[in-house]
């Protein structure tokens, strides 16, 4: 009984979780700020609630990395310089924590699969980062460094799902590869090309990378609880 009533409000903070997502979606697109600014920041609390209730045994670095997203997500919504730049270091710092998160959870580090999954990411946002680099002079060096972290952390999950295809390395492969598409599409928006498609692909991926990795999380504390 008390397990089937934990499934019923985990389902109801996910479905909370998306329709937020889904709202915020329609209020950028009509650009009716005052709502558009609340449920935009409500998307990260809603999910650090989730993942305080649905997980076996919490990891408090994920709470971390959850916070610094926030922080680079109110910089970026921001227009100076200043702010974009400190999006910037954020987000590298966001970026490192999962790493660190990953790292700890994975036994077996396959190196030389890492490594050439990585290069074709790290080429992509390489080249991405040079289309931008006249309007992203004070953080050059922090995007490139953030497309080595995000070219590795999508290497660590390809090379991890390939030798172990359960179902915590499926949610984190998901996840990486979204985290991928959608900081390559941000770029793009942001400083090269705005277009309100990506706008919307931007939002959305950025809620299914999230669950997704929330997900991934879940079955991470599961399994350390199951072995003790």
């Amino acid at each position: 009984m008390a397990f089937q009533a934990k499934e019923n409000v985990i389902r109801s903070v996910t479905l909370l979780y998306f329709s937020v997502i889904g709202l915020y979606s329609i209020f950028v697109f009509f650009e009716y700020n005052p709502l558009k600014e609340v449920f935009g920041f409500i998307r990260i609390p809603i999910l650090m609630l989730l993942y305080y209730y649905a997980s076996l045994k919490r990891d408090y670095l994920y709470f971390l990395a959850l916070l610094l997203f926030q922080i680079a997500y109110l910089s970026f919504s921001q227009s100076s310089e200043s702010s974009y730049f400190w999006g910037a270091v954020t987000s590298v710092v966001f970026r490192f924590v999962l790493i660190v998160i990953v790292c700890r959870v994975l036994k077996d580090m396959r190196w030389t699969t890492i490594f050439l999954t990585s290069l074709p990411i790290l080429f992509v946002f390489l080249y991405l980062i040079d289309l931008i680099k006249e309007s992203i002079t004070n953080s050059y060096y922090l995007w490139v460094i953030n497309g080595f972290l995000t070219a590795f952390l999508g290497g660590l999950s390809v090379s991890n799902y390939c030798y172990k295809d359960d179902k915590k390395s499926f949610w984190l492969l998901i996840s990486a590869l979204l985290f991928v598409v959608q900081i390559g599409l941000f770029f793009v928006n942001k400083f090269y090309l705005k277009q309100q498609l990506f706008v919307h692909m931007i939002i959305l991926l950025y809620g299914v990378s999230h669950y997704t990795f929330f997900k991934f999380m879940v079955f991470k504390d599961e399994e350390s609880v199951e072995q003790g």
